[in-house]
């Protein structure tokens, strides 16, 4: 994994408050003295490490959206745009009706 790629992945884990920092770097097979030094050079895993230590970070919250095939309002599983299988079956088949009409 690239030094670009690896800090980004555990900065985004370190937003976490139920990962301990420990399971993070087994995860990501980082040693000790590399996660020492992603602190040092990457501002944004320094402030996570902070909030952390400060007890001040929490859990993201879903915030609820409204689905583009029925209007439904939804609290999203990840990147979710649709509540359902059906309605992302929908947006698929809207996508594909405009795209052969261009």
């Amino acid at each position: 994994m690239t030094f670009a790629l690896e800090e980004e992945a555990i900065a985004l884990l370190l937003r976490s408050p139920r990962l301990e920092v420990s399971q993070i770097m087994r995860l990501l097979d980082v040693s000790d003295a590399e996660f020492r030094a992603m602190i040092k050079r990457n501002a944004r895993i320094a402030a996570l490490i902070d909030a952390r230590r400060a007890g001040t970070l929490e859990a993201p919250q879903a915030e609820p959206v409204q689905c583009p095939a029925c209007d439904e309002w939804f609290l999203p599983y990840g990147a979710a745009r649709f509540c359902s299988d059906p309605c992302r079956n929908l947006g698929r088949l809207a996508v594909g009706g405009r795209r052969r009409t261009r």
